[in-house]
C-alpha cells in the first residue's frame, strides 16, 4: 500500500484531530507533520537495508594524470559491495601480458584466440592489506610509479606515498574515508587515467526525499504502515505533548515484522543448507566451480 507524502500527512493530521489540508504547505502544522514524516523515513532507511536502495553505480574519475589510479565514491552512495573494471586490452591478455588473469585460452592452429573485452572483478581489500601489498612494488622497475595522496577528510591533513603499476588491468583497490578509491594499477596503453565509463559496481544509495505532495517514499509496501505509525507516534509527542498508545503498539509490531523478514530474506533454504557430498569438479562441485573462477575471493 503505497502512499504519497500528502496522503501520509493527511492521515497523521486526521489522527491529531487537526484541520484538513489539500497540500502539505497549507498550514504550519501540516509542514511540521511532513517534516516529521521525512525524519522518520530516513530513520527507517538507516535501520533497514532495503533492496530498493541498491543499484549499479559508477565511480567518479580523478581525470588527473598525476594520480591516474585515484577515483571517488559518488555522493549519496553509502556502501560499495563489489567493483568491476572494463578490460579493453585483449591483445595483452592473449599474449600473456601483465594482467595475471587465467582465462583458459585454448590455442588453435598455432594461434592464440584472445578473449573478448569485458568487465573483470577488482577485489576490494582492507586498507592495511592493500597498503602492505602496494608497498611490495619495486619503484626501480620501469612499470612502477607513485603518487602523493593528500588526505584531509577529517581535518587532519597528511601526505602519503602510494605505489602503483602502469601496465596492467587493475585487480585490487581499497576505499579510504568512504570516499577515495585507490587502485593498484592501470593500463597506460588504453587510458591516461582510470575512466568512470569503465567502472561498474553494486552499491547502496541514500534515497532522496522530496517535500512535494505527490512524492512517494521509496519503501516496500508493508513498510508504509510502519512509516505512518512512526510518524503518528512522533507527531503526537512533539505536537500534542502526549503519547499515542495504539500507534506505538503498531510501531513495535511493524519493527518486529521487519526484523523477522530481514532475518530470512538472505537465508539459504533448508535444502541449500544440507551438506554437499557431490564430486568436486565441473558443475557437480559448487565449491570448486566458484573457486576456479575466483568468485570465492570476491567481496559481496
Amino acid at each position: 500500500m503505497q502512499m504519497t507524502l500528502l496522503d501520509l500527512t493527511q492521515n497523521v493530521l486526521s489522527s491529531l484531530s487537526s484541520d484538513e489540508v489539500n497540500s502539505i504547505g497549507d498550514t504550519t502544522e501540516s509542514q511540521q507533520v511532513a517534516q516529521i514524516i521525512k525524519n522518520k523515513y530516513f530513520d527507517i532507511v538507516s535501520r533497514v537495508e532495503l533492496p530498493e536502495h541498491e543499484q549499479l553505480i559508477q565511480l567518479q574519475p580523478s581525470l588527473d594524470t598525476t594520480v591516474p589510479v585515484l577515483m571517488y565514491v559518488p555522493d549519496g552512495v553509502t556502501e560499495v559491495s563489489w567493483l568491476k573494471y572494463f578490460n579493453s586490452n585483449i591483445i595483452d591478455e592473449a599474449t600473456g601480458g601483465g594482467h595475471d588473469i587465467n582465462v583458459d585460452i585454448i590455442p588453435t592452429d598455432g594461434t592464440v584466440q584472445p578473449p573478448p573485452p569485458g568487465y573483470q572483478y577488482v577485489t576490494i581489500l582492507p586498507i592495511r592489506q592493500f597498503i602492505d601489498m602496494v608497498n611490495t612494488f619495486n619503484p626501480t622497475e620501469s612499470n612502477v610509479e607513485s603518487f602523493i595522496f593528500n588526505g584531509n577528510v577529517n581535518g587532519k591533513p597528511g601526505t602519503f606515498n602510494f605505489y602503483y603499476k602502469n601496465d596492467k588491468q587493475p585487480q585490487y583497490c581499497t576505499v579510504l574515508s568512504n570516499y577515495y578509491v585507490i587502485f593498484d594499477s592501470y593500463d597506460n596503453t588504453q587510458d591516461s587515467t582510470l575512466q568512470a565509463s569503465k567502472t561498474m559496481g553494486w552499491g547502496r544509495i541514500m534515497p532522496t526525499f522530496l517535500m512535494e505532495d505527490t512524492f512517494i517514499p521509496n519503501l516496500d509496501d508493508e513498510q508504509f504502515v510502519l512509516l505512518l505509525n512512526e510518524a503518528k507516534a512522533l507527531a503526537y509527542f512533539e505536537l500534542k505533548q502526549s503519547m499515542h498508545p495504539l500507534a506505538q503498539q503498531e510501531v513495535k509490531r511493524g519493527w518486529s515484522s521487519v526484523q523477522k523478514n530481514k532475518a530470512v530474506s538472505n537465508k539459504p533454504t533448508y535444502f541449500d543448507q544440507l551438506a554437499d557430498f557431490g564430486r568436486r569438479g565441473g558443475f557437480g562441485g559448487r565449491m570448486s566451480y566458484f573457486k576456479s573462477r575466483g568468485w570465492d575471493s570476491i567481496n559481496g
